[in-house]
């Protein structure tokens, strides 16, 4: 059939620019030019960071030309409390969402001579 070579799939991640993790620090980049910032919305509960995008257009008439949205999930990593997350929206459209992991104290013995 001619709709064969149609990924429907393609797109689902069209948001996603990056997702970068080291040991200090997990930080998601999403292209969210698409949306205006008030159609945002991150939130952080049960472990997850949940970033929430949705857009719609109505015609003069009110009939809904388009509507668009979007829900990215990601596991806080480990070590990350709720408030450690942090998130901007640049002037392009690019939202950074980022997760400081707090550093466990680990005690070190002083030899004192």
């Amino acid at each position: 059939s001619e709709f064969k070579d149609m990924d429907l799939f393609k797109e689902k991640d069209s948001e996603v620019i990056r997702v970068k993790e080291d040991e200090k620090k997990m930080e998601v980049s999403l292209d969210t030019s698409q949306y205006r910032p008030d159609e945002l919305s991150v939130s952080v509960s049960n472990g997850a960071i949940t970033v929430e995008g949705k857009h719609e257009e109505k015609s003069e008439s009110g009939h809904k030309m388009v509507s668009r949205q979007f829900t990215r999930k990601y596991s806080l990593p480990a070590g990350a409390r709720a408030e450690d997350v942090v998130s901007n929206l640049s002037s392009d459209g690019v939202l950074v969402i980022s997760a400081n992991k707090s550093n466990p104290a680990i005690d070190v013995k002083i030899n004192q001579k």
